[in-house]
Formats: structure tokens, sequence, C-alpha cells
């Protein structure tokens, strides 16, 4: 748990204070679809599939927490650093560095708790 609240927090400020693109109207529209599509896609993978879960198999209102204000937030992120006015090369580069980067923090939630709550 202090994994997710200590993620929570830092995406959520990184992703405010890194906004120099988006407009408010814009930002509120990435937040909802990215809510809509993130619980859509988890509860097909979490319950039909069995494949991943928050903290615990099954529902659990604690797993909406990073459901509905952390992966926002990343795609704020994602959104303002894009590059896109650079070349081709410099867009698959930052694509490349920012998958490894999401690879590399899925590790460290995979830990066991209180850090990692990604099962």
């Amino acid at each position: 748990m202090i994994g997710l609240l200590l993620s929570v927090l830092i995406f959520n400020l990184i992703a405010f204070k890194l906004n120099k693109r988006l407009l408010p109207s814009q930002v509120v529209q990435i937040w909802t679809f990215t809510i809509a599509f993130q619980m859509l896609f988890d509860f097909i993978v979490e319950f039909k599939y069995q494949s991943y879960w928050y903290f615990s198999p099954g529902f659990d209102w604690v797993g909406l927490i990073p459901r509905t204000v952390l992966i926002p937030p990343v795609n704020i992120i994602f959104l303002n650093l894009y590059p896109f006015e650079k070349k081709v090369l410099n867009k698959i580069l930052f694509l490349v560095i920012f998958v490894i980067l999401i690879l590399v923090y899925e590790l460290i939630v995979l830990l066991p708790g209180p850090w990692g709550y990604f099962h």
C-alpha cells in the first residue's frame, strides 16, 4: 500500500507540474477515457482470464485507486513529453524508453507488500 500511495502522489505531482501542452478540458478527457478503458480491460482480464489483479483476486475497493488516480497521470505525462514535432526516430526512441520505464516500474510493484500491490 505504501508503494501505491507514493506512486499516486509522485505521478500526479509530475503530471500536473509538467503539463504545459494540454488544456484542462483535454486533461479531463484523457482522465475519463483512461478510467473507462482501464476498467473495461482490467475487468475482462482479471475476472474472465484471472491473469492479474491489484492486492487480491476479485473485486476489492482498494483496487479502484490504481485504476482511477494512478494510470491517468501516466497518460498525461506521456502526452506532455511526447515529441510531436520531432523526427520519427526520436518518436520511436521516446516510445521505447517510456515502455522500458513502465516495465521497470511494474517490476518494482511486483515486490511483496507494503511496497508492491500488483499480482
